[in-house]
């Protein structure tokens, strides 16, 4: 079925042309010409301005154009993208269409290229203008190819996400939130803009990157700098191609689950081996993009590492592993009805159906997973790091057993109260501890918290005690042990129970 024939897009684009486009196609062309008119102003008469050169006043007004249509077309349209999907299933339209012969994929196609019709109206009004803008400062037409390549590609992405934000959030400002978290998790990337793996999600050192007159690829060196081109092991990639790449890699996960979790609702959104590739996957690249700080060197002595200095980064990282851990075992963690079913039909003598049907063992694998692509930034200085290195591993594979543990338990004793009693809970373990450093003016209370054994033995800060670290983390395991032994008494009595009814 062509995307023309497909009735939900037919839909909402009569439903997007009922409600006008005509005046914010032409709040677009004047915002843009506009832009368009103080170059031409600068043109004429150079002396009025502060420019060096046409192309300098091009690169300007230019970069204001896709500043305006990367507003409007990728957080435009994934606010209009969440509303639509948020009002009609709140309406009941959205099940409507689940029972329609209608395809999950052609469901999902529909709401996604119909629902931001007007934003896409408005963007390519903006990106015609900023063609015109590019040829009249003399710049290079890549400029133009390359940034409209990324925000299109990056709107794609984003009316994906919001899709599946959708489908997930129990309410739609739930979906709101998921947004403005994602853009806050990207500030980290300002300092550090060849360095995390965000900033080419959203592609911001990709379009900088295009601005730049020449590349230095020696100027990776420097933290804070928006010079030359990212490395990958060691290997330069532009950026361009290494945010199509991410974009194009994690797009094709995200469709798999969004049409999975249209055809059915009650399934995880990822499989195991989903959650783990796609862990893996962006795990890689972040660890590839940082391995050239110590190429493999990791607090190696200072006349062994040229990059000794290099001391917050990794525990930068290694936030973002447990954040990334957390998100990928929350939608991969299948209900407790899903498991109870799977192991009442193995027997109940088969507690490892319960086991492997949860997001526990998915935790395991997560937490090998992240071990070994740990082990690339200090595998030729493991013998001054296994310390630190074994806290890393011992802090991510502690955080992610608790954490599934105590979601499948939530769910096993409060049910539908179960996502408050688990932020109670990770609230208690993790952010209390640091309340309490603050209160009683103590470092060490702030390291026992859940968060904080990885973020502190990774800090590179060698006056450290990594035996108090290690302690720590025994005790974490400790918690581990204690949340276990509820979790598997909870299953024992919903399975006592189910038995006690089928017979």
């Amino acid at each position: 079925m062509k995307l023309s024939d497909n009735p939900i897009f037919i839909t909402q684009k009569r439903l997007v042309h009922r409600t006008g486009v005509l005046a914010a196609i032409l709040i677009s062309a004047l915002i843009g010409i506009s832009l368009l008119s103080g170059l031409i102003a600068y043109l004429a008469d150079p002396l009025n301005f502060n420019f060096r050169s046409p192309q300098e006043a091009g690169k300007v007004f230019y970069g204001w154009v896709i500043g305006v249509e990367i507003l409007v077309l990728v957080i435009g349209g994934f606010s209009r993208i969440s509303n639509v999907l948020a009002n009609e299933r709140k309406a009941g339209l959205w099940d409507s269409n689940r029972l329609t012969p209608l395809k999950p994929w052609q469901l999902v196609t529909g709401y996604w290229f119909g629902s931001p019709l007007r934003e896409f109206y408005m963007a390519v009004v903006l990106a015609g203008i900023g063609l015109v803008i590019v040829l009249l400062g003399r710049l290079s037409p890549a400029l133009w190819l390359g940034t409209q390549a990324l925000i299109f590609s990056t709107a794609l992405f984003f009316g994906l996400l919001a899709v599946l934000a959708s489908l997930v959030a129990q309410r739609p400002q739930s979906v709101s939130a998921f947004l403005l978290l994602f853009f806050f998790l990207q500030f980290p990337s300002f300092t550090m803009p060849k360095f995390l793996v965000t900033n080419f999600l959203l592609p911001i050192y990709g379009m900088a990157n295009f601005f730049r007159d020449t590349v230095d690829i020696d100027s990776a060196d420097a933290l804070d700098s928006w010079n030359g081109l990212p490395e990958v092991f060691g290997l330069p990639v532009y950026p361009i191609i290494l945010s199509l790449a991410l974009q194009l890699i994690v797009g094709v996960f995200l469709w798999r689950a969004v049409v999975r979790k249209t055809a059915n609702p009650f399934q995880p959104l990822f499989l195991r081996w989903e959650a783990i590739t796609l862990f893996a996957i962006i795990l890689v690249a972040q660890h590839g993009l940082i391995w050239g700080l110590w190429r493999g060197h990791f607090l190696a002595t200072a006349d062994q590492g040229r990059y000794y200095d290099r001391e917050s980064v990794l525990s930068i990282v290694h936030c973002g592993t447990l954040f990334l851990g957390t998100i990928v075992l929350a939608f991969s963690s299948p209900q407790p009805e899903s498991v109870r079913v799977k192991a009442l039909r193995l027997g109940l003598k088969n507690p490892g159906a319960v086991f492997s049907g949860s997001a526990v063992s998915l935790a395991f694998v997560l937490a090998a997973v992240a071990a070994v692509v740990l082990l690339t930034q200090c595998a030729l200085s493991l013998a001054d790091s296994w310390e630190v290195y074994l806290i890393a591993v011992g802090n991510l594979l502690a955080f992610f057993l608790v954490f599934s543990l105590l979601l499948e338990f939530c769910r096993l004793r409060f049910k539908r109260r179960a996502l408050g009693f688990v932020a109670l809970w990770l609230f208690v373990l993790c952010v209390l501890p640091f309340i309490l450093a603050g209160v009683f003016s103590s470092a060490g209370i702030g390291k026992l918290s859940l968060l904080s054994p990885g973020v502190v033995a990774l800090s590179n800060s060698h006056d450290e005690n990594l035996d108090y670290l290690l302690g720590i983390v025994a005790a974490h395991f400790g918690i581990v042990v204690l949340l276990f032994l509820n979790w598997q008494r909870q299953w024992k009595q919903l399975l006592a129970k189910a038995s006690a009814i089928q017979n």
